[in-house]
């Protein structure tokens, strides 16, 4: 909808509007938003027929997700693009299902019509792709960041799910979803990895941004500890490509980015970084690391399960060569802090040579993604692997020989 009405209009619409007003935009589209449906319903002008009503989460100061509610099971269906591993989010949506599921429509929290003297853009390109006349939307506008993006959930009326949409909203995000829509493709051609990856609908320019239309996945939910089910799917996907680096070679690629970054660090993070860079110079002296497909943001939440097998989605920071082992260390790091957990006692103690020094290494560069996303100090994340990185550079140096390997299996490298 951005993309219809430009991006400053419909966030000032949204979230500046008082209650109960109304605002047209380049008439073409028209905005509302009320408390309950009698006002926009009244106010609403004959002109413009094409009609989506929204539930707006938490509320409308600040929208997460903008749930349809034209039926129960279009607003169960839609729930299914907001999938909360904290305890607390967890029970809000337990809630609020259980609500839906009894018969409550009497949704009291802020609400937005959208009306338009045509079908929208988005509308149009699922009737293309999927061949459904009056596709429903919900609308998921994610974590505030520089690469944040819309995520849309096109639905059948009756709630089945059609596909996933991802519109950057910011300039630095198109690159991200135009990475996953190459990354996806690349998979799809090994027959063995479809199982587990969504297909690419639709992909391509839009509206002066760029647009990627992918399949929908499973609703069971991944399991939250790492077993037999991920070792499989790593098997494929290592398969798909694989390469030894030297361990200095990684050192280096990681000490560059974070070097880029050091400018805007304060002492206290230059620190941190040169001991772990120097630690893991040390200790990854002479030991090959096992490398190829890495998912870049692997974690319970990013996971479903079908017919006893994972499925993976949101590939957009996706590398072809990364070490093996990063996308393991994510999903244990994800699942102790989802389910408040530190992982202590769990974390292996030098098990295999060079592998504390590679999770070094890994959590140094999930801090510069997070830095580049403008992510700072007091953020969640950044503060949770500060954490780790300080307690691992308390532990004594690792002495491991030359011309050894890493071991980048799953369950030996966290048994």
């Amino acid at each position: 909808m951005r993309q219809i009405a430009g991006q400053d209009l419909f966030d000032k619409t949204l979230r500046s509007q008082q209650v109960g007003s109304c605002a047209s935009i380049e008439d073409r589209l028209w905005i509302s938003v009320a408390r309950h449906f009698g006002p926009v319903r009244r106010q609403q002008p004959r002109e413009y027929p094409h009609v989506h009503r929204f539930a707006v989460l938490p509320s409308r100061k600040s929208p997460r997700l903008l749930l349809p509610i034209e039926d129960r099971r279009t607003m169960l269906e839609g729930l299914q693009i907001y999938e909360p591993y904290t305890p607390v989010g967890r029970l809000l949506k337990f809630l609020l299902v259980g609500a839906i599921k009894a018969g409550w429509q009497g949704w009291a929290g802020d609400q937005i019509l959208l009306a338009t003297r045509q079908p929208l853009a988005l509308e149009r390109l699922v009737q293309d792709v999927t061949g459904e006349a009056h596709p429903s939307l919900a609308l998921s506008l994610g974590s505030p960041n520089s690469h944040c993006k819309l995520t849309v959930q096109a639905m059948r009326p009756g709630g089945e799910t059609l596909g996933y949409i991802k519109l950057p909203l910011r300039r630095t995000a198109v690159e991200r979803v135009r990475h996953e829509a190459g990354v996806l493709s690349r998979l799809w051609d090994f027959e063995y990895m479809r199982p587990h990856i969504p297909r690419v609908l639709h992909a391509g320019e839009w509206e002066g941004s760029y647009l990627l239309f992918q399949s929908p996945g499973p609703i069971s939910r991944g399991p939250v500890e790492f077993g037999p089910m991920h070792e499989g799917y790593f098997q494929r996907l290592w398969s798909v490509q694989t390469v030894s680096k030297p361990g200095h070679a990684v050192v280096e690629e990681v000490s560059r980015n974070w070097r880029a970054l050091e400018p805007a660090m304060n002492d206290r993070w230059r620190e941190l970084g040169s001991r772990a860079l120097g630690r893991a110079r040390a200790e990854l002296n002479g030991i090959m690391i096992p490398c190829g497909v890495m998912h870049g943001d692997f974690g319970p939440s990013h996971t479903r399960v079908r017919r006893g097998e994972l499925y993976v989605f949101d590939w957009e920071v996706a590398a072809w060569d990364a070490p093996n082992l990063w996308d393991i260390f994510n999903f244990h790091l994800m699942s102790w802090r989802g389910w408040n957990r530190d992982g202590a006692g769990q974390f292996p103690r030098g098990n295999e040579p060079g592998e504390r020094a590679s999770f070094l290494l890994y959590l140094l560069d999930s801090l510069c993604g997070f830095f580049v996303e403008g992510r700072g100090a007091d953020d969640p994340g950044v503060v949770y692997r500060e954490r780790w990185l300080a307690n691992e550079l308390c532990r004594p140096p690792v002495q491991v020989c030359s011309g050894e390997f890493l071991n980048a299996r799953g369950r030996a490298a966290f048994s």
